[in-house]
């Protein structure tokens, strides 16, 4: 409704229209029966011909009238569903990252697409539909029962009952559309998720597991959209019963009302055409009852996903330090009267004793304990599903620690604000995410602070010249297709470009090397050694061989840290965990303990 009280001047203009166009809807059939009347009592043909005159004038006003209402009505729609899909998108990215990874990339496509429209549709359905519907059936009641007020309680008793039975039928079939519209969105979920990795399921073997699991949302797309299909059907017999009692009613009265000599003959065809004027938005509320049932479902999805917890939500049971429960909750909102402290001048961050768990009972991290000072490059290593990866993002309150302490310059993680956390800490992922977008933009990330001269330098300064002259057009060269444009390689230094111009003060990279060939694992390493200058990083690495560069090193095995150490006196110790797998050549980065 706020979205509404912005366009004030639109909506009112809206209701104008609509009153104007019921209104000349309602005086046409009027024209048919003064035309009737007059010729049989033969009246003067100054006076036939000027209610033709009338009649043509009101049909094109009507018309007109028409027009305008869908234009002003479509462009009012623009404008409601491009701001909730602004707020929707602005919601999605302040939730908490543990909520992230329960939505699908083609689950939130659904929710920005068709759900937003789902919500317009139901406004537009409910005020502009059924309201314009309801505005003429009151009235055509009214004008008839100025004639006669038999035939006008006839059409209201009709009216009312076909309305009764129609929102019977719609309450029932909510519920079908809300399965029907969670289906879908799971399915296009999980079609976006293998079209995504048709490589890796080609590479891996897997088509018969993509089909068998794609087959099974199919099965569950159609068996949840059935029931929601067959809604309209019923309501369309329910219709076809009503029209057939008003007609043959209102027939039936006025024929014995003519007969009688109580009405002219042209009133008696007014009535018929009300009858039909009235079926019309009975019609179309079971026309639009179908589609409004579907759009409610939606709005409820939407409402549903807004109401979701923001990051700086405050859930009942924090304490303010990290809480005992297994699952991830967001952090506090700071206090407005409580400066948040500074990590401009970074000096240590301690982990004591991290706990965590995606699941009740199952524990990805135990108990871990570790510090890291300035300017320090930090190793982690472990088997793949050990933790390394949720370690970093507790680290830099991508999730929210559920037990145990994570401390930077002696204070808990949460008295610094988000935003700072944001600015001062930097996640480079394993798959960096590129825009449809020029290189320029996907480097500034459409910051326009950013110049083109910062950019050069930052290239230069991390040896990537090479690089960029391999684009024909430079800092103008278009990703047309996303990732798929440039090699992971690339994407890489597209990342390590970005966090040079960050210039944050811990940087963290998870696994950024895992897909590079030899080549440019060796470029990237040697930007990462220009990039870290008097920065604190840390570095999950693929193979045990980058981390050559880096002078502390943690091994975790099964959420445990087992070994911690530095580099050189890990290397030459023959016992340790790191120098099995350096000695090995372990090319899948795991460690066997």
């Amino acid at each position: 409704m706020d979205i509404l009280k912005n366009n004030k001047r639109t909506v009112l203009l809206l209701s104008a229209v609509i009153l104007a166009n019921t209104g000349l809807q309602i005086l046409v059939p009027r024209f048919l029966s003064a035309f009737i009347d007059r010729a049989e009592t033969n009246a003067p043909m100054t006076a036939i011909t000027l209610i033709i005159a009338g009649y043509l004038f009101t049909v094109a006003a009507q018309k007109g009238a028409g027009l305008c209402e869908e234009f002003i009505s479509c462009r009012l729609g623009g404008r409601i569903t491009n701001r909730i899909r602004h707020q929707m998108l602005e919601h999605f990215i302040d939730l908490p990252m543990n909520k992230h990874d329960t939505f699908s990339s083609g689950e939130i496509m659904t929710r920005l697409d068709e759900d937003v429209e789902g919500v317009y549709e139901y406004y537009q359905i409910l005020f502009l539909r059924i309201g314009t519907s309801v505005l003429l059936l009151v009235g055509v009641i009214l004008s008839v029962a100025m004639k006669n007020r038999l035939t006008a309680l006839l059409m209201l008793a009709v009216s009312l009952f076909s309305i009764w039975i129609y929102k019977v039928i719609s309450d029932f079939g909510t519920k079908c559309y809300l399965k029907s519209s969670q289906a879908a969105a799971v399915f296009n979920g999980i079609l976006k998720d293998k079209l995504d990795n048709l490589v890796e399921i080609h590479l891996a073997g897997a088509e018969r597991h993509a089909l068998v699991s794609l087959k099974k949302a199919m099965h569950e797309k159609f068996r949840e959209s059935l029931p929601a299909g067959q809604m309209y059907g019923r309501l369309w017999r329910a219709s076809t019963v009503m029209e057939v009692i008003s007609v043959g009613g209102t027939l039936l009265i006025a024929s014995l009302l003519w007969d009688k000599g109580m009405i002219s003959l042209g009133t008696a065809y007014l009535f018929y055409n009300y009858v039909d004027l009235i079926y019309a938005p009975l019609q179309s509320f079971r026309n639009h009852l179908g589609g409004l049932q579907n759009a409610s479902a939606r709005k409820k999805r939407v409402e549903a996903f807004l109401k979701e917890p923001a990051e700086n939500g405050i859930p009942e049971e924090h304490n303010g330090n990290c809480t005992p429960s297994a699952q991830a909750v967001p952090y506090p909102a700071q206090d407005e009267n409580t400066p948040a402290a500074s990590l401009k001048d970074f000096s240590s961050l301690e982990v004591r004793n991290l706990h965590f768990s995606y699941q009740e009972g199952t524990e990805i991290l135990r108990g871990i304990s570790f510090t890291i000072h300035k300017g320090d490059l930090m190793g982690i290593m472990g088997e793949t599903g050990c933790g390394k990866t949720t370690l970093v993002k507790l680290l830099a309150r991508l999730y929210s620690c559920p037990a145990g302490s994570i401390f930077i310059n002696g204070l808990e993680l949460d008295s610094y604000s988000l935003k700072e956390l944001r600015e001062e800490i930097l996640y480079c992922p394993q798959k960096p995410q590129l825009l449809h977008a020029s290189l320029r933009d996907n480097i500034t990330l459409f910051d326009p602070d950013i110049r083109d001269e910062d950019i050069y330098k930052a290239i230069n300064a991390l040896g990537l010249e090479l690089w960029l002259e391999g684009f024909e057009r430079g800092l103008d060269t278009s990703f047309s297709s996303a990732e798929g444009s440039i090699s992971a390689g690339e994407a890489q230094f597209v990342s390590i470009i970005r966090l040079f111009l960050r210039h944050p003060q811990v940087i963290i990279l998870d696994e950024i090397t895992s897909s590079l060939d030899k080549k440019k694992e060796k470029e990237l390493m040697n930007a990462i050694k220009r990039l870290s200058g008097e920065r604190t990083v840390l570095m999950i690495a693929h193979h045990p061989e980058a981390l050559r560069m880096v002078n502390k090193i943690l091994v975790l095995d099964g959420g445990i840290l087992v070994e911690e150490g530095e580099t050189r006196r890990l290397m030459n110790n023959p016992g340790s965990l790191y120098y099995k797998a350096l000695t090995a050549g372990d090319e899948k980065g795991g460690i066997s303990l």
